[in-house]
């Protein structure tokens, strides 16, 4: 991909890597492949989305200075596949899609994503196992904009058994194992093995409340073996809390208290702290539904990779973003606040989210980071085949060792027409702007998408 020479104005190519064709070609081999077999089968569902795009893009490189732009040929397919037996349950949603660049100063490739849960009940109510993958897209570095030369894959796996057995009568206990693996694409130092266990302790206090006590273990191991291995310190993690559970018909509630202990095996030093989770979701009828999440916890971006995966989604990915995750071996303590309303009504939605999160990095100051912003959304029907809709977003990063304030905002509109109930298209409009504090850096992106997609139901 394309990277500017600051100094001379030029563009050079850098070749996208031979895993990352591989890796997209796989996920578009996987998605046809699981459209063609496995829609066959009656007790599995599969709801796919072809379509392409062409999107023209006048800052490609978001760049301030010698800016160009190019037009993107872009052919996708996303699909869901699920499914509810005694025995198999699953829920797997995964987009593929080919980028051809209409300029030769850019190397065309495809892309992938993939996430969700399958589980196998071997033994009814005693024995499972349980297979969790997340493939995202992530930046290689956040501290640079979002072009086509800072993006790779990576993929998180996590697999094994899990038991459940009876301790007396009004309790039941869970005992699980897990292999956990993460890779990525370019930044190698992610890269480890995990082995995770679990006891946890469940105990029916009313038909709509539970009360448990889980005890949790992970060892990871590194693969990197580079001069920065002091950095990358294999450790061991130990998790000890209680989790309140409540469901009503217009109320879920879920609080978690504890505390967690990391031992790093090469520095031979210790950290403790707090692990305090909440989350609750009030609905009133089908229309207003309120979300509110707020923790204090250590993590990594492979735990919270596996912790995002959303088994519920409804719909066929009809896009594949560039996520904001800092792909490291580093772990760091994180504090956040998270609210989302929603309405929906019989021919518009709102949408609106703001969030906080502040992460304090244990072994890399440098990007300690206090981010702030909020999302917006409105949908409206304005005829039978026609839907129009915004979006807006802004995020403010404040990275505390580096004086630097980053401001991203993001403003788009859209208009939706079905010319069946299987056909559709879409015409975009989205501007990005990119405001850094300390940099003479500041620039702006205008992106104009025009789409045909044929869906299967």
């Amino acid at each position: 991909m394309p990277q500017r020479n600051r100094a001379s104005g030029k563009v050079t190519t850098q070749k996208c890597s031979p895993r990352s064709r591989l890796l997209g070609a796989a996920v578009l081999a996987s998605s046809v492949g699981l459209v063609l077999f496995t829609g066959q089968a009656q007790a599995v569902r599969v709801d796919y989305r072809a379509d392409f795009a062409i999107e023209r893009n006048d800052n490609l490189l978001l760049t301030p200075y010698n800016t160009f732009g190019t037009t993107i040929f872009r052919p996708g397919l996303g699909w869901l596949l699920s499914e509810q037996t005694s025995s198999w349950q699953a829920a797997l949603a995964g987009r593929g899609e080919y980028l051809q660049y209409q300029d030769s100063r850019f190397d065309s490739g495809a892309r992938g994503a993939l996430s969700g849960v399958v589980n196998w009940t071997a033994l009814p109510d005693r024995l499972d196992f349980t297979l969790e993958n997340d493939l995202s897209l992530q930046p290689v570095n956040t501290l640079l904009p979002d072009t086509p030369a800072n993006r790779q894959q990576i993929n998180v796996l996590s697999v094994g058994p899990s038991l459940r057995f009876d301790v007396g009568r009004s309790m039941q206990g869970i005992a699980e194992l897990r292999y956990i693996n993460s890779r990525a694409e370019i930044t190698e130092q992610f890269n480890s093995d995990r082995a995770s266990g679990a006891l946890r302790l469940v105990r029916d206090l009313s038909p709509t409340s539970t009360l448990s006590g889980n005890l949790q273990a992970q060892s990871v191991y590194y693969d990197s073996d580079n001069a920065g291995r002091l950095l990358l310190r294999d450790h061991d993690r130990t998790d000890a809390y209680l989790r309140y559970t409540k469901t009503l018909a217009s109320l879920d509630l879920s609080l978690d208290a504890g505390g967690s202990r990391i031992a790093f095996k090469n520095a031979g030093d210790e950290r403790s702290g707090e692990l305090l989770r909440a989350q609750g979701t009030w609905r009133s009828g089908d229309r207003h539904q309120v979300t509110a999440r707020a923790s204090r916890q250590f993590s990594d971006t492979a735990t919270d990779a596996l912790t995002h995966i959303n088994p519920s989604i409804a719909q066929p990915p009809g896009s594949i973003s560039v996520g904001t995750s800092v792909v490291n071996a580093s772990l760091y303590e994180e504090r956040g606040m998270r609210l989302r309303y929603a309405y929906t009504g019989p021919r518009g939605t709102v949408v609106l989210a703001p969030y906080y999160n502040r992460l304090r990095y244990l072994d890399n100051d440098q990007l300690d980071q206090n981010a702030r912003g909020a999302r917006g959304e409105l949908r409206w029907q304005a005829r039978p085949r026609l839907t129009l809709g915004t979006q807006a977003a802004i995020t403010k990063i404040s990275y505390l060792e580096r004086d630097r304030v980053d401001e991203l905002r993001e403003y788009s509109v859209h208009a939706d027409y079905d010319w069946t109930r299987q056909v559709s298209s879409r015409l975009a409009l989205t501007r990005r702007q990119r405001d850094l504090s300390i940099f003479d850096e500041d620039a702006n992106q205008n992106l104009i998408l025009l789409s045909l997609s044929y869906q299967n139901r």
